[in-house]
């Protein structure tokens, strides 16, 4: 089971590593192209839930592996990252604020909504690559070895 875990956290980190080469390409939409394309908006919205599903998943898999109970919700589970002694530099407080923002994606009005992926299209890049960094180091340090078996 525990190589199970191992496989499916470096699937995530891959998979997130893959999203985060679009933030060039989501840099350069505006508000107009958003409202008015609905194929851009329904790209833009599903690439937010992407990262914010990754960043969830791969806490979930490496407090299941470090033996952790799983809290309650989503923001909890991001936020309990740093608990990990090799984590401690993730600032999971700030990804952990960006989880409500899935939620907010489905029910928000355009102009509202806009606001928000504008936002996160032009802060979190940093967060989310040294949140992949900073676990790319805990497998190198905690799991290399055992998933190159």
């Amino acid at each position: 089971m525990r190589e199970e875990f191992k496989q499916r956290l470096l699937r995530y980190i891959a998979f997130l590593e893959e999203e985060l080469h679009d933030y060039s390409k989501f840099r350069l939409l505006r508000r107009s192209d958003y409202i008015a394309d609905r194929d851009k908006r329904r790209n833009v919205e599903r690439w937010i839930e992407n990262i914010i599903n990754s960043s969830i998943d791969i806490s979930k898999v490496i407090l299941t592996l470090e033996g952790i109970a799983l809290p309650d919700n989503y923001r909890e589970i991001v936020s309990s990252i740093c608990a990990i002694k090799e984590l401690k530099a993730i600032d999971a407080e700030a990804l952990s604020r960006w989880i409500r923002f899935r939620n907010i994606i489905a029910h928000e009005y355009l102009d509202l909504r806009w606001a928000s992926i504008e936002r996160f299209i032009q802060q979190t890049e940093p967060l989310y690559k040294s949140f992949l960094e900073e676990v790319k180091g805990y497998i190198g340090k905690n799991l290399a070895g055992e998933v190159e078996r």
